[in-house]
């Protein structure tokens, strides 16, 4: 026996099941669904752009993966459902969901600057995305020896964003949309679980400052938010997130559920 076998992190694999990530066309997804797959799962990429999907999923197959990319718009519950049955119908289950399709909010600082409109589509994406998702791949989870479900919240979903209102609750939400569903699914062995990713540095920086929440430069923002608010005085990076996705989905974490893990260097502590 070599010491490499001693290692139950050594022996982790996804080999033979079905993944779906949705918003893996670029970021924080695009980064699971290489993780995922380079653990052996066959990856379904959804996004609402379907040259993103197709592009993503050419890299992971040109790399030896199986990968399939599908435009869905995840606040539409007829095209979540068309794109689980197609993994269903040709990969013959689902047996993972990463939740991982999101958008920034308007900046509403009152509360009361955010329209109802704002309010609507974060939601509609960030929360009912979700929700669309995990009906649909209800009965293929129940199905599957390894059910599980990750979903991609927020630090701001555990601690408030006044400069993003909407965004906040819509992540808080889904934190308790996990909590709900991981009980809910308990018996089955489904697992369901809430990552909360901290300061990344994704184009929603640059976003802030095009809709005028702040004078100062996009990287000048996010240099000090971090200087400000993370203990560990350091970034956090989409394969840091990706790398806690890939554990999750396997045996290794078969009981833990209903957790809220925060990939933060120390914000939410």
């Amino acid at each position: 026996m070599t010491i490499a076998a001693l290692s139950r992190l050594s022996q982790a694999t996804l080999q033979g099941r079905v993944a779906v990530v949705t918003g893996a066309a670029m970021g924080i997804g695009s980064a699971i669904a290489r993780e995922l797959a380079g653990l052996g799962a066959r990856v379904l990429i959804a996004d609402r752009s379907q040259s993103g999907a197709e592009q993503m999923a050419n890299t992971l197959s040109e790399a030896g993966a199986q990968a399939r990319g599908v435009a869905c718009d995840v606040s539409d519950a007829v095209q979540v459902e068309a794109a689980a049955q197609w993994a269903c119908q040709n990969w013959g289950g689902i047996d993972i969901l990463v939740n991982c399709a999101g958008v920034a909010s308007a900046p509403g600082q009152p509360y009361t600057r955010c329209t109802a409109d704002d309010w609507r589509r974060t939601l509609d994406i960030n929360l009912m995305g979700a929700v669309h998702w995990c009906a649909a791949v209800r009965e293929p989870l129940l199905a599957s020896k390894a059910g599980r479900i990750i979903n991609i919240s927020s630090i701001t979903g555990v601690i408030s964003a006044p400069y993003m209102p909407a965004y906040t609750v819509s992540k808080a939400a889904l934190i308790s949309l996990s909590k709900v569903l991981a009980r809910d699914l308990a018996t089955a062995m489904v697992t369901v679980n809430a990552v909360c990713p901290g300061y990344i540095r994704t184009p929603m920086w640059g976003d802030l400052v095009q809709r005028g929440s702040t004078t100062e430069g996009a990287g000048d923002v996010f240099d000090q938010r971090v200087r400000l608010h993370v203990p560990m005085q350091q970034p956090q990076s989409v394969e840091d997130v990706a790398a806690c996705a890939g554990f999750l989905a396997t045996d290794l974490a078969c009981h833990i559920t209903g957790q809220v893990i925060g990939v933060d260097g120390g914000v939410t502590i």
